[in-house]
């Protein structure tokens, strides 16, 4: 099947893929939201095709199903070259708000909906969050403010969780559930491949730089809390990281330690490959590698992904960290 880009205008939908050159799409995992960038051909002759697309019209990516949805946020024209237009799905609202929000023993995911609902971002589906929040936020933009409240749920449960959005709608899942395996077809009358057998330009930085492999938690100058990884300290040397807690932390202090101790002790890496295009990948998601070459094997945290589409061929670029 073919992308198509779509531009809704009002009630008008038209389809812009014949006029459209190179289509690109990205995410960060320490973004929320998706950028799309496309270019449309440009010439002031009388007879050339009148560009339909202006700042504030939607944008539409299908694939069969929708991929991306996401408002124009700017043009460039220089003069008879394409014309170069970015896109930002409907977080850029929750990216460039502010407001004020107190709340006192609400769960995660009641917070997160009260925000949501109040920017009229629409929802997709959030999971059951029962972590309470005490907290007041002012002046706060809206992204950070839920990005604070699922750092907490981490902090408290050692549970990650992602928040993206998909097809116009708001979704915030399990980091764990969010597994790809990712397939491809050359054709639409050739059969699927796994993305395995399409790896080119793999890359493999490993380091002990950051690595922690003894936790303490320290309050009022006594410690509370101490977890260690005695194989990684065997291996690498002692490698220590202090953390003062509140009074009223006390009460997770291991917990705590076990989830930082979680973060820190391993040997980080940072990677980078080129495969061919699938649209259910993206950052924030878990992608299993199997690479020879640079020795990449096992399940790895999609770090950025970049989709290109030129010439109709489909490919991405992803950086990926380790899974913790």
């Amino acid at each position: 099947m073919v992308h198509q880009l779509w531009l809704i205008k009002e009630d008008e939908r038209i389809d812009i893929t014949p006029m459209v050159g190179d289509i690109s799409w990205q995410s960060n995992i320490d973004q929320l939201g998706q950028q799309l960038d496309f270019n449309i051909s440009f010439n002031d002759a009388r007879y050339f095709p009148k560009n339909p697309c202006s700042i504030g019209d939607i944008i539409l990516l299908k694939n069969q199903e929708e991929i991306f949805r996401g408002i124009i946020v700017s043009e460039q024209n220089s003069g008879r070259q394409p014309l170069q237009y970015s896109v930002l799905d409907f977080a850029f609202y929750l990216n460039k708000s502010q407001d004020v929000y107190q709340f006192n023993s609400v769960s995660a995911d009641k917070a997160i909906t009260q925000i949501l609902r109040d920017f009229n971002v629409p929802i997709g589906a959030i999971d059951p969050i029962p972590t309470l929040i005490n907290k007041i936020y002012k002046d706060k933009v809206i992204s950070d403010i839920i990005k604070d409240i699922l750092d907490t749920v981490e902090g408290e449960t050692g549970e990650k969780y992602r928040m993206e959005m998909d097809a116009g709608r708001l979704y915030i899942q399990k980091q764990s559930d969010l597994i790809v395996e990712g397939r491809f077809r050359l054709a639409d009358n050739l059969q699927e491949h796994n993305l395995q057998a399409a790896i080119s330009s793999p890359s493999r930085n490993q380091s002990i730089v950051e690595m922690k492999n003894s936790v303490k938690l320290v309050n009022n100058n006594s410690i509370v809390a101490h977890e260690r990884d005695n194989t990684l300290i065997e291996k690498y040397g002692l490698l220590q990281q202090v953390i003062e807690i509140d009074d009223n932390e006390m009460g997770r202090a291991k917990l705590i330690a076990e989830n930082s101790l979680k973060e820190t002790a391993m040997v980080s890496e940072s990677n980078s490959l080129t495969m061919m295009g699938d649209d259910t990948v993206k950052a924030g998601r878990i992608i299993e590698i199997e690479e020879e070459i640079t020795g990449m094997k096992g399940k790895y945290l999609i770090l950025s992904c970049r989709h290109t589409l030129k010439n109709r061929n489909h490919t991405m670029s992803l950086d990926l960290g380790v899974y913790k």
